[in-house]
């Protein structure tokens, strides 16, 4: 289900993520039968700066985002936050 969610917030086009950074508080609050649809609302928490760069010369930071999936009938099955390690804009 993890997969499935981070797949639905994922770009495979090149952008600002360099990796995803972790996870943390996560929960499972209901269980996702075969067959159901689900749903990802992510909010940005917060801006952490590493205060290092890249081999480019770009500085780096950590974005931490609130996930909710929510199952096709609006109910909550799994809340956590990811952080995904990004490149500083120039």
């Amino acid at each position: 289900m993890l997969s499935a969610a981070a797949g639905l917030f994922v770009s495979p086009a090149p952008g600002p993520v360099l990796a995803n950074y972790g996870l943390e508080t996560l929960r499972f609050v209901k269980p996702v039968a075969i067959g159901d649809t689900i749903q990802a609302r992510l909010t940005a928490k917060r801006k952490i700066d590493r205060h290092k760069t890249d081999p480019q010369g770009r500085g780096q930071g950590v974005v931490v985002w609130d996930v909710e999936v929510t199952n096709q009938h609006g109910e909550l099955v799994a809340s956590y936050d990811i952080l995904t390690l990004v490149a500083k804009r120039a």
